[in-house]
C-alpha cells in the first residue's frame, strides 16, 4: 500500500512538472506570435540586404566620389543582420519574461473594471433592500430619478412610486416630455395648472420623506431636465465617513450609499477620469502668509471634527434603520443634525426600555433579547464616539475663533477698518491653484492588482455578486434569526469592501487630506445609468471611458465656494477684475459674485459667522449601560443554576 501511495505521489509530481513545462512552452509560443517572427525576419533581411547595400553604395559614392569596397559592403550588411537578430532575441526574452506581466496587468484592469460594475449594481440593490414598505418604494424611485436618464414612461413610474399617486406621475411625465423637447411655454402652462396640486404633494412628503419632497420640487421646477449625463451628485461627506471607519476600525460609521460612492470613485478613476481641484494660497508678507496658513489649518481641523461628529450621528440613524429597529419614517433623511441628535437619543431611550421589558418577560425568546442587546451596544458605541467628536469640535471651534480674531486684527491694522485684502497680481496676493486628481498608468495598475487580489480573496464571481455566499439558495427564508444573521454578514462584507477600495486608492490620491475630500465632494460622479448586469467586461470598460470623457468637469461651483470662503472668512475684496477672472476662467456666476461683494462685512464678518455653535450631544445616559448589564445578568442567571 505504501509503495502504491509513493507511486501515486511520483506520478503527481511528474504531472505538475509537465504542466509547468507546458505553460512555459505556451508562453514562448505566444511570444513568437506577438513578434510575428516570419514577418520580422523578412523585414530584417530586406533591410540588411537591398536597403543597406543601396544606401551604403549611394551614400559612399556621394560622399567620396567612388564605390565602396566589397569588404565594407559585407561589413555593413553583417552588422545590420547581427544587430537585428540581437534586437529580435532581446525582444523575445523581454516578452517571455516581463511581457506576460503586462498582459496580466491588462487582464487585471479589465477584470477589476468588470467586477466593480457588478459591485455598483449590488450595492444599489442592497441600499434599497435596507428599507421597508413605502420607504423602500420611495428609495428605489429616488435611485431611478438621480442615477438614470429616464424616458417619459420611466419618469411616470418613478414619481408614481415616489408619491404613491399615479396622477402625480403622469403630470411629471408630461412636464418632463415637453421640457426635454424645449417646449417651455407648454411647461409653464402645466406648471401654473398643477402648481397647487404638486405643492400639496410636496407638503405631504416633507414630514416623513424630506429627500423625496426635495426631489419632487426640483423636478417640477425643471431643475433636472437632462442633467444626469453631465454627472450625478455625490453623497455628501462620504469620504469623511469611510476614512473615519478606517481610523476607528468601525465599519458601521459608513452607510450603504458610502459603499456605492467609493466603488463608483474607483471605477471612474480606473476608467481615466481626471477630477479638477481648486485651492488658494497667499504669497506676500510672511506675517500674513503665516496667519493665513494658521487660520486655514484651524478651519480645516474644525471642519474635520464637525463632519466627524455629524457623520457618526447619521451613521447611528442609518444603523437603526438597517437593523429594522425603526423605520425610515421614524428617522427620515434630510433632517438637520440638530433634529437628528434629539431623534436618535429618543430612539436609544426607547431601546433601553424595550430591553428592560424583554429581560423581565420570560415569554420573550433569548435570541430577540440578544439582538436588542447587540443593537444597544453598537448604538452606544456610535453615540459615545459622536459625543467625543462634538466635544473636540467645541475646542476646535474656540481655537478657530481665536485665529479668526487674530487675522482680522492683523488685516485691520495693515489696511484700515474694515480690513480687506485684494486678489494680487504678480508675485503677491491671493492665488488660486489648479490641480487634478487622477491615476497614472502605474498607479492604475497597482490599484487594480490590489483589488484583484482582494476580489479573489472575497470570491467575487461574475454570476451576479450580492455580498452573500454562493449557497444562499439552500437557506431557509422562514428562519428569521438566520436571515438577520446573513444580512448582517452581507452588510459587513460590503463595508469591508469599501474600506479595502479606499485603502487601494489612498496611497495614490491621498484620500486622508481634507482638501482632497472637499474637492471630490464638490464634483459630480460619472453617469452610470447605462450600466446593466448583462454587460461584459469590455462593454463596461468602454462605458467607463466614455462617461469619464463626458463627465462635467466644470469648476464654477468650486470657484464660487472659494470666493465665498475668501470674502466671508478672510475679508478678501472681490474687485471687478477678480469677479471677471472667476467668471471667465472658471464659469462662476457673475450675479452670485456680485452678491458676495455687496454683503455687509460688519454684519457678516467671519467671526460672527463662526459664532454658531455645533450641536450639543449630551454624554451617554447611565441607565443605558445599566439596562444592558441587567439584561445580561438575568439572561445568564438560569444557566448558573443548572
Amino acid at each position: 500500500m505504501s509503495d502504491h501511495r509513493a507511486d501515486r505521489g511520483d506520478r503527481a509530481d511528474r504531472i505538475t512538472l509537465d504542466r509547468e513545462s507546458k505553460e512555459h512552452a505556451r508562453r514562448f509560443k505566444r511570444s513568437l506570435n506577438k513578434v510575428r517572427l516570419s514577418h520580422t525576419l523578412m523585414q530584417l533581411f530586406w533591410t540588411a540586404g537591398p536597403v543597406t547595400g543601396l544606401g551604403l553604395i549611394g551614400g559612399y559614392y556621394i560622399g567620396f566620389g567612388r564605390f565602396p569596397s566589397l569588404e565594407l559592403l559585407i561589413y555593413f550588411i553583417s552588422f545590420t543582420v547581427l544587430s537585428g537578430l540581437i534586437g529580435l532575441f532581446a525582444r523575445l526574452v523581454y516578452i517571455n519574461t516581463r511581457g506576460h506581466l503586462e498582459e496580466q496587468g491588462e487582464r487585471d484592469i479589465l477584470d477589476v473594471t468588470d467586477k466593480l460594475g457588478d459591485l455598483i449594481l449590488a450595492t444599489r440593490d442592497m441600499n434599497v433592500q435596507a428599507w421597508e414598505g413605502d420607504a423602500r418604494r420611495r428609495e428605489a424611485a429616488l435611485q431611478l430619478l438621480r442615477r438614470v436618464d429616464l424616458t417619459s414612461y420611466g419618469v411616470s413610474i418613478a414619481f408614481t412610486d415616489l408619491t404613491g399617486n399615479r396622477e402625480i406621475g403622469e403630470i411629471m411625465a408630461r412636464i418632463y416630455t415637453y421640457g426635454r423637447t424645449g417646449l417651455y411655454s407648454r411647461v409653464r402652462e402645466l406648471y401654473a395648472e398643477y402648481r397647487d396640486q404638486i405643492h400639496e404633494a410636496v407638503q405631504e412628503l416633507e414630514e416623513h420623506a424630506p429627500d423625496a419632497a426635495r426631489e419632487l420640487r426640483q423636478w417640477f421646477t425643471g431643475g433636472s431636465f437632462g442633467t444626469s449625463r453631465r454627472g450625478v451628485p455625490r453623497e455628501p461627506f462620504f469620504l469623511q465617513r469611510i476614512m473615519s471607519s478606517i481610523e476607528n476600525n468601525n465599519p458601521y460609521l459608513m452607510t450603504f450609499r458610502d459603499v456605492e460612492e467609493i466603488i463608483i470613485l474607483a471605477f471612474e478613476l480606473i476608467s481615466g477620469r481626471e477630477i479638477p481641484t481648486l485651492v488658494f494660497e497667499y504669497s506676500g508678507k510672511w506675517k500674513f502668509a503665516r496667519a493665513l496658513d494658521e487660520l486655514e489649518a484651524r478651519r480645516s481641523q474644525y471642519r474635520v471634527y464637525q463632519a466627524r461628529g455629524g457623520n457618526r450621528i447619521r451613521a447611528l440613524a442609518a444603523y437603526f434603520v438597517e437593523t429594522g429597529y425603526v423605520t425610515r419614517e421614524d428617522l427620515p433623511e434630510g433632517h438637520s443634525i440638530y433634529q437628528l441628535v434629539d431623534e436618535v437619543t429618543a430612539v436609544i431611550d426607547r431601546l433601553a426600555d424595550d430591553i428592560a421589558r424583554a429581560a423581565s418577560d420570560k415569554a420573550v425568546p433569548a435570541g430577540e433579547l440578544d439582538r436588542l442587546v447587540r443593537i444597544m451596544q453598537t448604538s452606544m458605541e456610535l453615540y459615545n464616539m459622536a459625543c467625543k467628536a462634538y466635544r473636540e469640535t467645541g475646542r476646535r471651534h474656540a481655537r478657530l475663533l481665536e485665529a479668526a480674531q487674530k487675522w482680522e486684527t492683523l488685516v485691520s491694522q495693515a489696511y484700515g477698518d474694515p480690513g480687506t485684502l485684494k486678489f494680487g497680481g504678480g508675485k503677491k496676493g491671493i492665488r488660486i491653484l489648479e490641480n487634478t486628481i487622477a491615476l497614472d498608468d502605474e498607479a492604475r495598475l497597482e490599484v487594480c492588482r490590489h483589488l484583484a487580489w482582494y476580489f479573489e480573496k472575497l470570491d467575487v464571481h461574475k454570476t451576479g455578486f450580492t455580498f452573500r455566499p454562493p449557497d444562499d439558495r439552500s437557506f431557509d427564508l422562514g428562519d428569521m434569526e438566520a436571515l438577520q444573521s446573513r444580512e448582517v454578514s452581507a452588510s459587513l462584507a460590503a463595508r469591508y469592501l469599501a474600506i479595502e477600495v479606499a485603502l487601494a486608492l489612498e496611497p495614490h490620491i491621498k484620500l486622508y487630506k481634507p482638501e482632497i475630500q472637499r474637492n471630490i465632494n464638490a464634483t459630480k460622479a460619472i453617469y452610470l445609468g447605462e450600466l446593466s448586469p448583462e454587460m461584459n467586461a469590455i462593454q463596461k470598460a468602454e462605458l467607463g471611458r466614455r462617461m469619464a470623457g463626458e463627465a462635467d468637469n466644470r469648476l464654477d461651483i468650486a470657484a464660487e465656494q472659494i470666493a465665498d470662503t475668501l470674502v466671508r472668512l478672510y475679508d478678501v475684496t472681490l474687485t471687478h477684475e477678480a469677479r471677471e477672472f472667476l467668471h471667465y476662467t472658471y464659469g462662476a456666476r457673475m450675479e452670485i459674485l456680485e452678491l458676495m461683494e455687496k454683503r455687509d462685512k460688519h454684519t457678516d464678518s467671519m467671526v460672527s459667522h463662526l459664532n454658531e455653535r455645533p450641536p450639543l450631544v449630551e454624554p451617554p445616559k447611565p441607565h443605558w449601560a445599566k439596562t444592558v448589564a441587567a439584561a445580561r445578568r438575568r439572561r445568564n442567571r438560569p444557566a448558573r443554576r443548572r
